[in-house]
């Protein structure tokens, strides 16, 4: 059962492959392409909020695809799960350009 003190990320929230209905969650101008969760987890560090990182969670609509989740302790610093999910986006639009 699902800690409800916690956000969870997964990389198909950030994937500009998936449309919003496969699970994509931020607008595609701030999507990239096949993110993986090494990648969620540098722009969580680099974001300097603390998380967990579990690389066999499975996003359960494509529960044949082991793509990890990254999952963050709710904090009075972290206004709501949008607006964290706009922050991991943008600094992994950063972390795309780099590669």
């Amino acid at each position: 059962m699902r800690n409800k003190k916690q956000y969870y990320f997964y990389p198909v929230y950030f994937d500009a492959n998936r449309s919003r209905s496969q699970g994509r969650r931020v607008k595609k101008k701030l999507a990239v392409k096949s993110p993986s969760i090494q990648d969620l987890a540098q722009a969580a560090t680099i974001l300097d909020v603390p998380f967990e990182l579990n690389s066999e969670a499975i996003y359960p609509r494509f529960w044949w695809i082991p793509s990890g989740r990254l999952q963050v302790k709710k904090d009075e610093a972290i206004k709501n799960k949008n607006a964290l999910l706009k922050k991991i986006a943008m600094q992994l639009r950063k972390i795309h350009v780099k590669k």
